[in-house]
């Protein structure tokens, strides 16, 4: 509302409104238009002075269109105004009846690149550009669901990846239990194994504090005696 602006040469701009758009893009609404005359017509009893002041009136929106263009808004380089700038009435009666006596004040108003404007006219503008805004916000979003999702779908090709390499892992570590348990346990002759051959060393007389577990030695010893028997003869 109301921010200042210099241009090309210098000269301080002053804008009433600037309405802003998607992608940087913006609106110029200024209202200054005089309705002294107007208002002057409204209250006049007197046909003669109402024609007068009717005049006015259409005179000073001339003008006020006149001099809007003039100051070549839409090149200043800190905006980025669209083609048309609104020039605001804020008496709906003002201008219609403006454009009632002179048919061709609309069309020329276009001619300089300037929409004249009421309330009615007004909110219709401001409803399209809630609605630019609301399908800007629409479409953000649907980028960024997009980008959202491409980021999850990367992560999830990451933990997947993560996770065969931990099941990997698992089944070396397995692999390496399963042959570090077979040398406790496990030989071809009775008693080769780690566990039989600690035991040995203990029943010869090996002093020690601590038995290993039972379930290791008896799982060490052979089924039968008969087994037992052919590994010893072994």
């Amino acid at each position: 509302m109301q921010n200042s602006f210099r241009d090309n040469q210098g000269n301080a701009k002053r804008p009433d409104f600037i309405i802003q758009l998607p992608q940087n893009r913006h609106i110029i609404i200024d209202a200054k238009v005089s309705l002294t005359a107007y208002e002057q017509y409204f209250n006049e009893r007197d046909p003669v002075q109402q024609e007068v002041h009717l005049k006015a009136h259409l005179d000073s929106i001339r003008r006020h269109v006149a001099d809007l263009s003039s100051k070549d808004y839409q090149n200043l380089y800190q905006i980025n105004t669209p083609d048309y700038l609104l020039l605001f009435v804020p008496i709906e009666g003002a201008l219609q009846l403006a454009a009632q006596i002179d048919p061709k004040l609309l069309a020329d108003a276009m001619e300089r690149n300037i929409l004249l404007v009421s309330n009615a006219s007004l909110m219709a503008t401001m409803r399209t550009v809630a609605h630019v805004w609301k399908q800007e916000k629409q479409n953000r979003s649907v980028l960024e669901i997009a980008r959202q999702s491409g980021l999850l779908y990367d992560k999830f090709v990451g933990f997947v990846e993560d996770l065969r390499n931990i099941g990997a892992r698992l089944d070396s570590a397995q692999n390496a239990y399963s042959d570090a348990y077979n040398k406790l346990v496990n030989s071809p002759k009775y008693g080769d194994t780690l566990v039989g051959r600690a035991e040995k060393l203990r029943k010869l007389g090996a002093k020690s504090s601590k038995s290993l577990p039972a379930e290791l030695v008896e799982e060490e010893k052979p089924v039968s005696d008969d087994e037992r028997l052919e590994h010893e003869s072994e």
